[in-house]
């Protein structure tokens, strides 16, 4: 739990801090006034220090050194600024007295509960395969040139997992603390509520509460493990939620509208259509002749997006992996092209057959609370699309008063939610925006001229949500103790439970507790100077292989129980390091 603790706060006070600091440079030198609420420099600060990291990732690893070289830069920025500092504290206390004691409690216990509840570590695949592997290359490495020959999963590159390196407190605990998208999450929640408290219980600001609690327990599985899926989703359904609520933001935030869709990117390609936001607000501010605040946002976007594909090129070869069509470098360490090719038909074919359990469940109904449940997560994700267009015509026709920007809203979902569906329609890869479409739907149903507050309603709404997250880790720490034979009692091969103080517990040493962990782990000989370590050791009995992340560096065998294209002996080590990088053998 300190861990957690300590690392949201780090979090906080690096982004506030390069949020609030770009934004202050960006009205300084185009001459405007943009403010910011909390979340939104939170959220830009997060998009800005991908800029210094970046940059330093290319000559030096990303770790504790980097934390403590951003923490630095944060307290000289706000010594340089103290009179904006010294206003802060004023402006939270001014912040906190426009709620009442019952509604502060309402923010705590959903934090708290969040925080608890991911204490418990989930044997995700990717996570345990590559995620935490890729992390520690970035905390102990620069950048590695032909690091996807070794694991092709590497070169998709996601800046969360670089992002996740500098906090992951390796160096304080022992093991990394994986949290930065649970944080955006409760930044997120907390708006949502907020909006409840000031708006006076607006009905479609609960219903917005309501539909993403509704994400919260869905996808919920993945906030205790690493996931390059969810801060993209997180913030998406953020962006359209609040452009729903306050269309004409667009209009007046340019530097947030253009930065966050463009820099999304970098974290999962197939956002990319949420930047038809971006094109929108360019579009607005060319007509009020903003250039130089055209030019300085369209810079530092671009910017972030470069230096993430420079990072593309020096791990695999291609400017964007596993999509080879794009191939215009000549590099000894480029991947070969059939691992992109197979990779693209494995993504394809995995979302395909999920996708078809979903349609499965939605035309199979069964009176079970297993099959009401598929029922309605399926309705959820696939029916707002099929009505969504019929609601649009509805709305263009009869609520004409609505704001022309949300319907600009609604294509970038609907461009989304093609690229998903040719690219591979797994739920996970878009499940924030299959919620917010859902909640679209029901917008326009509601959205009327005058807006209606249900305070009574609104009060029992928010004091179910209350309790459903203040009894959410109950009972997950229940099921867990019971599902992997945990002990209050210290026992020999299990960790102290009471550990979960300190740090959380990881899933490795959960199947250690159950007695399914198999330590099978060997040492392969890459060259005289390198070597990497070979894991046989299954995330659950009797199944695929997976590396945890440790020991390091480790993969599988293309032979082993799992998937994996190109055989570690089927590379060479480019240099006497890990750091010289990795390369297919020459038929030479």
């Amino acid at each position: 739990m300190l861990a957690i603790i300590l690392s949201w706060i780090s979090i906080s006070i690096v982004f506030l801090s390069f949020g609030d600091f770009f934004v202050f440079l960006y009205n300084k030198l185009s001459k405007r006034d943009e403010r910011y609420e909390i979340i939104d420099t939170f959220l830009l600060g997060m998009c800005f220090t991908l800029i210094p990291l970046s940059v330093l990732s290319f000559w030096l690893p990303s770790n504790q050194y980097t934390l403590l070289s951003c923490l630095l830069f944060s307290i000289i920025y706000w010594i340089l600024r103290k009179e904006h500092f010294r206003n802060i504290p004023k402006q939270t206390k001014l912040l906190l007295q426009r709620f009442k004691t019952l509604q502060l409690i309402a923010f705590i216990i959903p934090v708290l509960a969040i925080a608890i509840a991911i204490l418990w570590q989930v044997g995700v695949f990717d996570s345990l395969f590559y995620h935490q592997q890729n992390i520690r290359w970035n905390e102990e490495f620069a950048v590695v040139p032909g690091l996807g020959n070794l694991e092709h999963r590497f070169a998709f590159n996601s800046n969360y997992l670089l992002l996740s390196a500098i906090f992951s407190f390796r160096f304080l605990f022992g093991e990394a603390v994986y949290c930065l998208h649970v944080l955006v999450l409760v930044y997120v929640l907390c708006w949502i509520l907020k909006e409840i408290f000031t708006s006076g219980f607006e009905i479609k600001r609960l219903l917005l509460l309501i539909v993403f609690t509704g994400y919260i327990f869905t996808f919920g599985y993945s906030l205790a493990s690493t996931s390059t899926d969810a801060i993209p989703n997180i913030v998406s359904f953020y962006l359209i939620s609040r452009l729903l609520l306050y269309p004409n933001s667009i209009k007046e935030k340019f530097l947030f509208y253009v930065c966050i869709p463009i820099v999304l990117l970098t974290f999962k390609i197939n956002i990319l259509p949420l930047s038809l936001l971006s094109l929108v607000a360019i579009y607005y501010f060319f007509k009020a002749k903003q250039y130089k605040a055209i030019t300085i946002t369209l810079s530092t976007a671009t910017i972030i997006v470069v230096l993430w594909l420079i990072r593309n090129v020096i791990i695999s070869g291609y400017l964007i992996f596993p999509f080879s069509e794009i191939d215009i470098f000549t590099v000894d360490w480029k991947i070969p092209k059939r691992i992109a090719i197979e990779e693209v038909d494995f993504i394809k074919s995995c979302a395909i057959r999920i996708f078809n359990d979903l349609l499965n469940h939605l035309t199979t109904f069964s009176f079970t609370i297993e099959g009401i449940k598929n029922w309605l997560i399926s309705f959820i994700f696939i029916c707002p699309v099929i009505i969504s267009p019929l609601m649009v015509v509805y709305s263009l026709i009869r609520k004409k008063y609505l704001n022309k920007i949300i319907y600009l809203a609604y294509i970038s979902l609907i461009l989304i939610f093609t690229v998903w569906y040719i690219g591979g329609p797994d739920p996970r890869f878009i499940g924030g925006v299959l919620f917010v479409m859902f909640y679209f739907v029901i917008y326009l149903l509601l959205e009327k001229k005058e807006e209606k507050h249900l305070k009574k309603t609104g009060i029992l709404i928010v004091g179910l949500f209350v309790f459903t997250m203040a009894a959410w880790p109950v009972v997950r720490t229940g099921k867990f103790m019971k599902m992997f034979n945990l002990s209050l009692v210290h026992r020999e091969n299990q960790r102290p439970v009471s550990d979960i103080l300190i740090r959380p517990y990881p899933y490795k040493e959960l199947l250690r507790s159950a007695g399914i962990y198999k330590d099978s782990f060997y040492e392969y000989q890459i060259s005289k100077d390198v070597s990497v370590y070979i894991s046989e050791s299954p995330e659950v009995l009797n199944g695929r292989y997976v590396c945890f992340d440790s020991p390091f560096p480790c993969t599988i065998s293309a032979s082993g129980v799992g998937i994996k294209y190109l055989d570690v002996t089927e590379i060479e080590a480019r240099g006497k390091s890990l750091q010289d990088g990795f390369r297919v053998k020459r038929n030479d």
